[in-house]
């Protein structure tokens, strides 16, 4: 290990590896990814159509052909690096490689001519999203004290929403002015700011497997009046570090609400544009400041969120977070739809559909982190009862592999799910389906969570 006051450390050793500069650094990396995976939208249509030369009713199914394609490979490749990276004690290597992967990916996208350079382009750059994403959490939760993960992922939640945002943005905007290289170089920018600090990072030394990350530890109050000893058993590896992690419901929990969360967020792509065109005869312009409604709040709320987690732990934020989108979703549907003429009268419909959009954007804060929180934390409690049964290196980057199966998951069936109900009966009833959606996900944190991300831990129920 190097000592900051030692000769033969590197220059800015200190900084380089306090942990503020590493969860920076892969802040970036995930405001990369997402700037990139978001950043082609806009000028799809042009690549499609003019560059590859494809007929225009071709472009709908190609567009959902690439984001199938995304899906379907993060969902295949995220256990496997998730178990990669928990053989490895640095990761240093593996987030250098996803660097190396994103800029090819980036590169095969912009000079792509043809089908097949695109759908590689795009495979490239769904393993490296992957990759990003497993082992850029994993890196964070190695960094972070457990009673501030809350703040950090509230942070990082408004990170990734400013890169979802700002993709589109950048590629629409540049295009328009100078041109399809023009719009090109911003995400070449992104990428070497990226890669400084990536090259920059230096990895600091890992928290002994099985050593508390929480304060105000308190075993007089652990369930069954449990010993505060620590008990050594068998690693876990293989399908049996998923079976026993499986075997704790606060993990259970925090993917579903994860699942539940991606459901209801991306259902807004595929019915937005066309609601407001039939109910309000909206044009891309209007639904264009619907998604900043939708998406704004979070970005200056998430913080917010994330403290209130610290403060109060994770069961009652969420709880009130899907609580109180249920009937916001509900009233969601009811503009534009004749049996509620009340929501239909003069301006009145265009009024309470902005306003149920921005309340989306705003409540859904509540729901940042919730897998990835309940995901760090269930580790850090079963390794500090049970050192080494997750390996020497711990169990991060597997727990945090399967908390995003389920957010790409729920992010690929949204917008099939809203689209198929919105077209056989109707958008109204689709808004319903969400709503119980977030009724039952209410019910099911409110039984499975803990008041507190400092709170006791809890032995499954199954035997070991």
């Amino acid at each position: 290990m190097y000592s900051p006051s030692a000769p033969d450390a590197p220059w800015g050793h200190q900084w380089r590896s306090s942990p503020f500069f590493i969860v920076s650094a892969m802040a970036m990396a995930l405001f990369t990814d997402v700037f990139l995976y978001t950043f082609i939208v806009p000028i799809l249509p042009y690549i499609l159509e003019t560059r590859l030369g494809l007929d225009v009713s071709l472009t709908q199914r190609m567009s959902f052909t690439l984001l199938a394609e995304s899906a379907i490979a993060s969902l295949v490749c995220s256990p496997f690096i998730g178990h990669f990276s928990d053989k490895l004690s640095s990761k240093k290597m593996l987030l250098l490689a996803s660097l190396a992967a994103a800029l090819l990916s980036t590169i095969v996208l912009a000079l792509a001519t043809s089908l097949f350079t695109l759908f590689f382009g795009r495979l490239v750059q769904a393993i490296a999203s992957s990759f990003i994403w497993t082992v850029g959490y994993a890196t964070i939760a190695d960094n972070v004290r457990q009673d501030n993960l809350g703040k950090t992922y509230g942070v990082i939640s408004l990170v990734v929403a400013a890169g979802t945002s700002g993709g589109p943005m950048a590629a629409g905007i540049l295009f328009a002015i100078g041109g399809y290289w023009l719009a090109w170089s911003s995400a070449f920018i992104i990428l070497l700011i990226d890669i400084v600090l990536r090259v920059l990072m230096i990895e600091r030394p890992k928290t002994p497997v099985g050593t508390p990350r929480y304060e105000d530890s308190d075993p007089e109050n652990d369930p069954l009046l449990q010993s505060p000893r620590t008990v050594v058993v068998e690693e876990k590896t293989g399908w049996h570090f998923y079976a026993y992690l499986f075997q704790h419901r606060q993990f259970i929990c925090g993917a579903l609400s994860y699942f539940v969360f991606a459901v209801l967020i991306s259902s807004f792509d595929t019915t937005i544009p066309l609601h407001v065109r039939g109910a309000f005869n909206w044009g891309s312009m209007q639904s264009g400041l619907l998604f900043v409604g939708l998406q704004g709040p979070g970005i200056l709320l998430s913080p917010l969120c994330g403290w209130l987690k610290d403060r109060y732990g994770t069961r009652y934020p969420t709880t009130a977070g899907f609580a109180i989108l249920a009937p916001i979703m509900w009233l969601l549907g009811m503009p534009g739809d004749d049996r509620f003429p009340w929501a239909n009268h003069g301006n009145a419909g265009p009024i309470i559909y902005c306003a149920a959009v921005t309340a989306v954007g705003a409540f859904s804060c509540l729901l940042n982190g919730a897998g990835t929180i309940e995901a760090t934390v269930t580790v850090d409690e079963i390794e500090s009862r049970h050192p080494g049964v997750f390996g020497p290196n711990g169990g991060y980057s597997r727990a945090l592999s399967l908390t995003s199966m389920s957010w790409t998951a729920g992010a690929f069936i949204g917008p099939i799910l809203s689209g198929y109900l919105t077209e056989r009966v109707g958008y109204y009833e689709m808004n319903c389906v969400i709503a119980i959606l977030c009724i039952l996900s209410s019910f099911n944190t409110f039984w499975n969570l803990k008041h507190k991300t400092q709170g006791k831990y809890e032995e499954p129920d199954t035997p070991k």
